[in-house]
């Protein structure tokens, strides 16, 4: 078995502050799950400052983070051909030739490279990585040949992962239709079933989740996030946990039946995705990006509600249109 040397990113990465000034660029954001999107095609309306001049400039294969994000996934490699500009916030990175950007991003996006990055965030109330810090970062460094590979052999996972992603998307699709065919259309109510608030079929008033920071391998609740809905079934392929407080547990806590679903997040086509928990008795807590609603079973079933607040779902469609 090939042993790779350990090194730090120091002298294979640059930190690039070139400034758009009077040049041509498209402002770009980077999101956790789409990575680079262009800033006008995500949101509906103008959310970056009209004078752009002190904005990073970008170009093809630079990689840029939000270093009070990158926890979070929040980093991402530049796939547009003309590159564009970013909030002077992030940190723009550049890659030697030792280096493949691609191969960067896997390994940061990694479980064992965002456990580095949570070691060498800085900060008392809102976690930090600087650049300083992440050329602090050592991975193992195959040869460009071999990166490469790599490189080709988790993009082909990848493809796979989006293709079944779609598959789930159209299972969905076909939920929300055989819902619509039961219940008939929310919208028109052509069945004449009572209309009532929401409100009016929970057990207690839908609450947030903790905003305390989670941590990989530290905290005695799993803390569920937004990037652990995927596709309206849970996914815990990424785990972090959390510490709650005695007089914080029946506020931030998940039980069987409890519905989760996405109240903040930077892509309008993932805001309002929800799943039904079951933790089986296991301490499962849930963070700020999410809500919690809880519903008296007498009244309502979570996997009605959730058919109903789907984002192919009558309500799921009404909540995306806002």
């Amino acid at each position: 078995m090939s042993r790779w040397p350990i090194t730090p990113l120091k002298g294979h990465i640059a930190e690039s502050s070139i400034r758009k000034g009077n040049a041509p660029a498209e402002v770009l954001s980077v999101t956790n799950t789409d990575g680079f999107v262009r800033s006008l095609d995500v949101f509906d309306k103008q959310v970056f400052s009209q004078d752009a001049s002190n904005y990073k400039l970008v170009r093809l294969n630079d990689l840029a983070y939000n270093p009070s994000r990158i926890n979070v996934g929040s980093v991402a490699r530049c796939h547009f051909r003309e590159g564009g500009a970013v909030s002077p916030m992030y940190v723009v990175v550049r890659c030697s030739d030792s280096l493949l950007p691609q191969f960067l991003l896997y390994f940061l996006k990694s479980g064992i490279g965002q456990q580095h990055i949570a070691y060498r965030c800085v900060g008392a109330v809102r976690f930090m990585l600087r650049f300083g810090d992440l050329e602090q970062i050592e991975l193992p460094l195959p040869p460009v040949a071999e990166q490469e590979r790599i490189v080709r052999i988790l993009d082909e996972a990848e493809a796979l992962r989006r293709l079944r992603g779609k598959a789930d998307e159209r299972t969905n699709m076909v939920v929300s239709a055989l819902f619509d065919d039961m219940f008939g259309d929310p919208a028109n109510n052509r069945r004449k079933w009572p209309a009532l608030l929401l409100g009016s079929l929970c057990a207690q008033p839908p609450s947030y989740g903790t905003m305390i920071p989670a941590s990989p391998d530290e905290g005695g609740w799993l803390c569920l996030r937004v990037g652990n809905i995927q596709n309206g079934v849970l996914n815990l392929d990424d785990k972090k946990y959390v510490d709650l407080p005695t007089d914080c547990v029946a506020r931030h806590s998940v039980r069987d039946g409890d519905l989760l679903l996405a109240r903040a997040i930077g892509s309008r086509d993932q805001l309002g995705k929800c799943i039904i928990a079951r933790p089986g008795g296991q301490r499962w807590a849930f963070d700020s990006h999410l809500m919690r609603v809880r519903l008296s079973l007498d009244k309502a079933k979570p996997d009605w509600l959730q058919a109903l607040l789907a984002p192919n779902g009558t309500l799921g469609e009404k909540c995306n249109d806002r």
